[in-house]
């Protein structure tokens, strides 16, 4: 008589194999994920700065990306000057906020708008392409990191893999 079909052992042996290899790559597929996961935030705030850069020039305002490292949080202002003084006022309520994922630092390299008391990291964008400048590093509990520089002069953004 012919048998047709698997016997019990073969299937065993195959779930065993499948088992093992799959022990084996999920912990460099998490890995990866995290590390797309980070490089992805890197692009999205790059997207950020360079959206607001543009908005400045196009609207001829004064916009201010703040990084917050506590909550994890980006949020973009408008800044326009007060008629009666010198003195700049700030749009009370952000126009956009973004949440980086769970996992992600911020840091940043503090520019000369900001006080060195103030948790918040700003970049501000002027109406002629230029910026204040500043540097933000983002990074993640397996070191992974990306520098993110923006050009005081020119207010390009540039995404550099490393710390």
């Amino acid at each position: 008589m012919k048998d047709k079909g698997f016997s019990l052992i073969e299937l065993l042996v195959v779930l065993i194999l499948l088992s093992l290899s799959l022990a084996l790559v999920a912990p460099s597929l998490s890995q990866f994920l995290r590390t797309v996961e980070l490089k992805g935030a890197a692009q999205k705030i790059s997207a950020i700065l360079r959206n607001s850069r543009s908005e400045a020039v196009n609207k001829g305002k004064v916009y201010q990306v703040v990084f917050n490292p506590q909550s994890r949080e980006v949020s973009v202002h408008s800044i326009e000057p007060s008629e009666e003084s010198d003195e700049t006022r700030e749009s009370p309520v952000p126009e956009r906020t973004y949440l980086l994922p769970e996992g992600i630092q911020i840091k940043g390299e503090p520019t000369t708008s900001s006080s060195p008391s103030s948790e918040l990291l700003p970049i501000e964008f002027y109406p002629n392409g230029g910026s204040n400048g500043g540097t933000i590093l983002l990074d993640s509990p397996e070191r992974l990191g990306y520098r993110i520089q923006v050009h005081f002069l020119t207010g390009m953004v540039d995404i550099k893999r490393g710390r």
